[in-house]
């Protein structure tokens, strides 16, 4: 598993976006309805799958209570490139649902 870094520039006091870096690899990322949406600077699909991949792993591993009944599903991670018009990243969906036992 990469270094997954939380970045913050220095020149801004309230972050405008969310960015991480995975290893040496730039991610920016944002909530939509039904998950996230993350820019991954790298052109090769595999690549920004597993980086992808990663993440949501991390995310899941922080935040799933499955002793107090609350587990993360992932329902699909896949390639969304509609918005991409200069093929400078690939943006890879994740959509999840919790699942809550309460």
């Amino acid at each position: 598993m990469s270094d997954i870094t939380f970045y913050v520039p220095e020149k801004e006091t309230i972050p405008t976006a969310l960015r991480l870096y995975v290893g040496d690899t730039f991610v920016t990322y944002e909530r939509i309805v039904s998950g996230f949406s993350f820019e991954i600077s790298t052109d090769d699909e595999q690549k920004a799958l597993s980086i992808a991949n990663e993440i949501v792993e991390r995310i899941i591993q922080e935040h799933d209570e499955s002793e107090h009944g609350v587990t993360w599903r992932t329902v699909s991670l896949e390639i969304d490139n509609s918005t991409n018009t200069f093929g400078l990243y690939t943006v890879v969906l994740w959509k999840y649902r919790i699942r809550d036992a309460y």
